[in-house]
């Protein structure tokens, strides 16, 4: 059958106007963040005099990408189409520890390179294995899992290794409060990492005090809704 012009000219305009009433989503980015508060009670009032490389953590390959993850199940991760991380999560987690030791003046120094003009005495790293939102019907959480390590450069020897596996309720079920109670998480590892680390630089600074000063202090969680994941 042969189509008549001006008939096919109505289609592909009417086409086109349906197309335009469609609603395109807006994509939203995310970023970790938070101001780090002066420590409550550390070894050593002073900066320790030695300077800390802070590498970038590693990630699983299932976090590491520029959508934000959720889950329903402990065997299945979706991810949003149009809810992004503004930086990469690995960079931005990396960040957010240089801001957080820089703030709390733990070291004199922190780099992220060895060609930055000081000779790093000890290194950070460590790698990042949950980062995302988990829900159900009911209850959200947020919910990260990640490694903190801190090795001295001259002889390798790892002197802190600490797992962390957090997760905080949300009550109000969109993704911006996840990631802000993502952020309350990454303030509450930063805090107790800090205490950890404070004992041992002491210690390696000979300070005669730190022996079991800072083992056992904990981040008070009372107030924070923060738990163990497992």
């Amino acid at each position: 059958m042969k189509i008549s012009r001006p008939f096919f000219v109505a289609c592909s305009c009417a086409a086109v106007l349906a197309a335009g009433c469609a609603t395109i989503p807006i994509k939203q980015y995310f970023v970790l963040n938070y101001k780090p508060q002066d420590m409550a009670r550390r070894i050593s009032p002073a900066a320790y005099p030695f300077t800390v490389r802070l590498k970038d953590l590693d990630i699983e390959d299932a976090y590491s990408r520029p959508q934000l993850v959720y889950r329903q199940s402990p065997f299945q991760l979706e991810y949003y189409s149009y809810k992004l991380w503004a930086v990469k999560p690995s960079r931005m987690i990396t960040d957010l520890i240089q801001k957080h030791l820089v703030s709390v003046g733990l070291m004199s120094h922190i780099v992220r390179r060895f060609d930055e003009g000081l000779a790093p005495d000890y290194e950070i790293g460590g790698s990042i294995e949950s980062l995302e939102e988990y829900d159900s019907e009911k209850i959200w959480f947020a919910h990260i899992a990640l490694w903190l390590r801190l090795a001295r450069l001259s002889d390798g020897k790892t002197l802190y290794a600490r797992h962390f596996d957090k997760r905080k309720r949300v009550f109000s079920n969109e993704p911006q409060d996840v990631v802000k109670a993502m952020s309350e998480i990454m303030e509450y590892i930063m805090n107790q990492a800090c205490i950890d680390m404070d004992g041992i630089l002491a210690r390696e600074l000979g300070v005669a005090q730190a022996a079991g000063a800072a083992d056992s202090a904990l981040v008070d969680t009372s107030q924070t809704g923060i738990e163990n994941a497992q």
